[in-house]
């Protein structure tokens, strides 16, 4: 799959055109900036074609699809412009501003009849999936409570994310949605119940500080705390279940480990599982449902939900 990254960032450069020239079956067309001239800066640094406009980028036959990393509120009309040249389109959490963007990008790729897929990367991670298939299993019984964690410890924003009406918030639109969706896509059911305490920012209003209680449609409870005033050693997951528990120790943050402890009768197992490049598993995966024409791992649908609760988690 040949991809045209919309946004040519500091993420995109580090973590995206990385992955896709690791991955065997997709290639960096090109990057569209917010400038021309960084759009040729990026190009320069890694690749393809520096398109002067998204209309160019769109036009370009080459290109069969985009990921969008540019701020959030700019993501809905990208992807309605990409459905519309036929182009699938994977774009960064949080997939908007609104609910009522999420479903208007769903109709537009719906009318276009491309993929959309939202960019929960963290649902890829070997331990993860273990995580996953240990609870669908029946091995841990009864799943009681889930748990989440993402701490760490990020200076003062210089660029668009310190703005409520680009960003929408700080520390749950950067990392926090991450762990919601990830305890979502573990327990295989939705948040139906949902207390928050926000703590935030004097200066821009913001959340920086976040800590949730969550109940799901199959009973499951859940727990989630989030920062960015203090790091933690190691950010995890947990799972409880009526059987034995497990954990993902360290799988969550920027450099995550593969450890997985499982503990039944009183004692522990640890075993350790693969740490892969979570974006180039999200773009491999992406390009394989496209390809058997099924809907991808964390779908349109997914980034509504995740935007919805996002709402109701900032009410407090």
């Amino acid at each position: 799959m040949r991809w045209g990254l919309i946004g040519a960032g500091a993420h995109a450069l580090q973590k995206i055109a990385p992955a896709l020239t690791a991955t065997a079956g997709q290639s960096l067309q090109g990057a569209l900036g917010s400038t021309p001239e960084k759009s040729a800066d990026f190009a320069t640094k890694a690749g393809g074609i520096a398109y002067p406009a998204l209309e160019a980028m769109l036009a370009d036959r080459d290109v069969d699809a985009v990921f969008i990393a540019t701020p959030n509120d700019q993501h809905r009309e990208q992807t309605e412009k990409a459905a519309a040249a036929g182009k699938h389109v994977l774009v960064e959490k949080p997939m908007a501003l609104t609910e009522d963007d999420c479903r208007a990008m769903i109709a537009a790729c719906d009318r276009a009849g491309v993929a959309l897929g939202i960019g929960f990367q963290q649902r890829h991670a070997p331990v993860h999936r273990a995580l996953r298939e240990l609870i669908a299993s029946g091995e841990l019984g009864e799943i009681v409570l889930v748990r989440g964690e993402w701490h760490t410890a990020y200076g003062p924003w210089s660029n668009w994310r310190a703005d409520p009406a680009k960003s929408g918030s700080d520390i749950l639109g950067a990392v926090g949605v991450h762990v919601f969706d990830l305890l979502g896509f573990l327990v295989g059911a939705d948040v139906v119940e949902v207390a928050s305490i926000v703590d935030r920012a004097a200066d821009t209003g913001l959340d920086q500080t976040i800590a949730a209680a969550l109940r799901y449609g199959n009973g499951t409870m859940g727990t989630v705390t989030i920062t960015r005033r203090a790091r933690a050693a190691v950010n995890s997951v947990h799972v409880l279940g009526t059987k034995g528990s497990a954990s993902g120790v360290g799988t969550l943050g920027m450099a995550p480990t593969g450890r997985l402890e499982i503990t039944r009768d009183g004692r522990t197992e640890t075993r350790d599982l693969p740490v892969v490049d979570l974006y180039a598993a999200q773009f491999e995966a992406f390009a394989d449902a496209v390809a058997a024409g099924r809907s991808p791992s964390a779908s349109g649908l997914d980034g509504l939900k995740s935007v919805a609760l996002t709402a109701q988690l900032l009410k407090a």
